[in-house]
């Protein structure tokens, strides 16, 4: 039974302490991630909604599993270091300020 509840504990403290950190990238739709997406299109990327909000994520908290960079490059950041550029443009515009 300890081994079922230990395991059980842990996730639910790590959810709670990473909860607040879930909330620091702008939604969809709000002024501040309409900032986020203009900071983007100023620098040259015109990303869909979608993939801009995953790319704040993954520049901001990190951990999101997937494909980020095929999908990138399907919306034509190819190059080397193009990622990072979208990922510094993205930590500009869209993580909190610390």
């Amino acid at each position: 039974m300890a081994r079922l509840i230990a395991p059980l504990i842990a996730a639910i403290g790590a959810a709670l302490c990473l909860a607040g950190t879930a909330q620091a990238i702008p939604d969809q739709g709000t002024p501040a991630f309409d900032a986020y997406m203009q900071g983007l299109q100023r620098n040259g990327y015109n990303l869909n909604p979608d993939t801009a909000w995953r790319v704040a994520h993954q520049a901001c908290i990190g951990g999101i599993p997937g494909y980020i960079g095929l999908e990138l490059a399907a919306q034509g950041v190819i190059g080397p270091g193009a990622q990072d550029r979208v990922m510094d443009v993205a930590r500009k515009y869209a993580c909190p300020v610390q």
